[in-house]
């Protein structure tokens, strides 16, 4: 079973699209015109990577170099958000494309895993057929957006407001290229045409009902039927980002709630925001310092701190994850990191790879509240949360789970007679703490930057890039000219795939509040009877299963901005509401049988799913009790934010 791929981005520079034929003979597949179209696309696939690594880097030249001004001369480049802008739909949308073509898009597979072969082929094949139908659709109603656009002039550079459209029209086109490459290339010919028939049959079907002269649904019923599209599309195997725009599409068609262009506008708009600059960068730094050897440098550390411990290499994975975790922001990336680093001596002294997989997934869950996560990032861009304030509140809710984790680590290990390793010398203590500090100043500086108002959170990340680079070139010596460009490709390819569900998310938001969502969800929160702990609870189960079958971020990105405001109405302050939610999101993404970051555990730790999953239910349990620690238990969200503040 796959489930996708995200934090695991190739540093290949292009794809490997030289996977034999299978079973299909002499095709055109195998002429010359096959040959040729495969090198045009590889072509139109690196010049994409150039522009998205020259978007990445000019935009970090932009910021620091507005830092610098700043400090120098007291005064900013009012140019820089607009610059912003390009930069981010650039990303989005090319970086978003590429990663399609790259399979780093998460999907889920739990499902169709139990179908037959030949079934399991016509859902992949229905897969890519939809991708192109959506893509199709987006890119016609891009071109109409893209003339209102240059209809009108950004208010500073004073250009026309179509160049921040163009990388969305541009994103769309490669999409549909590689769509059409997959399926030229990747699936039965005779599959294609039987499934692309089917597909293409229902999207007209749902085109043609939205041009028929007959009274259309209310937005009760079309808010039910778009759900269960996009639940089922889901679980199907198309991912996540997709399905919210299948689902966007599905409703303005069958409805006369808007026109189209809606969907391509809302789309844009939800890369539209300059905070979300943050996630490239951070993304980018944490990759820089990972591949840079920060990882070991960490676990050398985290073993002579706790290695000594009943459990003591699992006690090790907790701890690292916890301090990764203020690295890289990516909780598939963490796990990659430190199980990769692991796995030897985890196997080499007894340990069996279903334990390090779920104890990987444990940490990894208790790690959403640790800046700078991801996930605390798009939340505070969401909603009028400060990232600053959340930085400093997730340390200890996440301080308060890691500990429960290490407290049930240590009584299995007892119960187990596990031996213990000897304590570390102080020698070796000192050489390891030594080898921990510079990494560790990072976040320090993340969080005392961004909390103490000495710079935004993108100044912040952008330091945290040139720091990274620092570290890794001139201190460490472990990256050079072309690690340093493959990473940047990395960085484009993740934060392409997170800004692009972002930038759905945002369309599919804007429907779900054009559909009433939010006041039908208010109604059924109040039957729970006005109580804020049933309402807390009801959140972390919803969380739970939404983040589990959303990958996580969409289910963040939709319920964040409905929930927050009916929490307020309850009473429950924001900081401590996000911590609870942040942390129940983390449950739900790394939760079996169907969390993607599960699968990316067990992956890393090369043990069985099933196994895996029966070893994961007392760590679980724990994750759960936590959750409700944090969740009915305020001081520990707001205990560093007094200290710190003086109040």
């Amino acid at each position: 079973m796959t489930a996708g791929s995200e934090g695991q981005a190739s540093a290949a520079i292009a794809p490997d699209h030289s996977a034999p034929l299978t079973g299909h003979g002499l095709t055109w597949r195998q002429s010359r015109a096959a040959l040729t179209a495969r090198r045009a696309l590889n072509v139109i696939d690196r010049t994409a990577r150039v522009l998205v690594v020259t978007a990445l880097i000019g935009e970090l030249t932009v910021v620091l170099t507005d830092i610098t001004i700043r400090f120098l001369l007291t005064q900013s480049l009012l140019w820089t958000e607009e610059a912003s802008k390009l930069c981010l739909t650039t990303l989005a949308f090319l970086g978003g494309a590429l990663a399609y073509r790259a399979r780093h898009h998460t999907a889920i597979r739990f499902v169709t895993r139990f179908f037959p072969e030949t079934l399991r082929q016509a859902v992949a094949t229905a897969v890519d057929v939809f991708i192109l139908c959506i893509g199709l659709i987006v890119l016609d109603v891009s071109f109409d957006l893209l003339a209102v656009a240059q209809t009108a002039l950004t208010p500073i550079l004073q250009i026309s407001s179509a160049w921040l459209v163009l990388p969305f029209t541009v994103g769309l086109a490669l999409i549909v290229l590689f769509a059409a490459e997959r399926l030229a290339f990747d699936h039965p010919g005779r599959m294609v045409l039987a499934v692309g028939a089917i597909v293409l049959a229902l999207m007209a079907a749902v085109i043609a009902f939205g041009y028929l002269p007959v009274p259309k649904p209310g937005n009760g019923l079309a808010l039910s039927l778009m759900l269960i599209l996009f639940f089922v599309a889901v679980l199907l195997g198309l991912p996540v980002s997709f399905s919210m725009l299948l689902g966007s599409i599905f409703f303005l068609q069958i409805t006369d709630s808007a026109p189209m262009i809606a969907a391509a506008q809302n789309t844009v708009d939800g890369t539209g925001h300059f905070i979300l600059l943050t996630l490239p960068f951070f993304i980018w730094a944490g990759l820089i310092m990972e591949k840079g050897g920060i990882s070991v440098r960490l676990v050398r550390f985290a073993m002579a701190l706790v290695g000594h411990l009943r459990g003591g290499l699992l006690q090790v994975v907790v701890v690292t994850i916890y301090l990764v975790s203020g690295i890289s922001g990516s909780k598939a990336a963490d796990v990659v990191a430190v199980g990769s680093v692991m796995r030897r001596e985890l196997k080499r002294q007894g340990y069996r790879p279903e334990e390090e997989a779920a104890v990987l997934s444990a940490a990894g869950a208790m790690s959403e509240t640790i800046p700078p996560s991801i996930a605390m990032l798009v939340l505070g861009s969401v909603t009028p949360i400060s990232i600053g304030t959340l930085f400093i509140a997730g340390l200890l809710p996440a301080a308060v789970i890691a500990l429960l984790l290490m407290i049930a680590i240590y009584l299995m290990a007892w119960y187990r007679d596990t031996p213990r390793a000897p304590r570390a010398s102080l020698a070796e203590f000192a050489k390891s703490s030594g080898g921990a500090i510079l990494p560790l100043v990072m976040p320090v500086i993340m969080i005392v930057g961004i909390k103490f108002g000495f710079a935004t959170p993108t100044e912040v990340s952008a330091v945290a890039v040139l720091y990274g680079i620092a570290l890794s070139v001139i201190v460490y010596r472990s990256i050079d000219f072309r690690n340093f460009f493959a990473i940047a490709v990395d960085c484009g390819l993740l934060a392409g795939m997170v800004l692009f569900i972002i930038a759905a998310a945002g369309s599919f938001a804007w429907t779900l509040t054009a559909a009433n969502l939010p006041a039908e969800l208010i109604k059924t929160l109040h039957l729970l009877g006005d109580s804020p702990s049933l309402f807390l609870i009801g959140s972390m189960i919803l969380l739970i299963v939404i983040g589990s079958l959303l990958e996580g971020l969409p289910a963040l990105i939709i319920l964040g901005p409905l929930l927050l405001p009916i929490a307020n109405q309850y009473g429950i302050d924001s900081i401590h509401y996000a911590m609870v939610i942040l942390l129940a999101m983390g449950i739900g993404i790394f939760i079996p049988p169907i969390g993607i970051c599960f699968y990316i555990a067990c992956a890393v730790s090369e043990s069985e799913i099933e196994s895996s999953a029966k070893t994961m239910l007392p760590y679980l349990a724990v994750l759960i009790a936590g959750v409700l620690a944090v969740a009915f238990v305020p001081w520990f969200t707001h205990a560093i934010p007094r200290l710190v503040e003086g109040h």
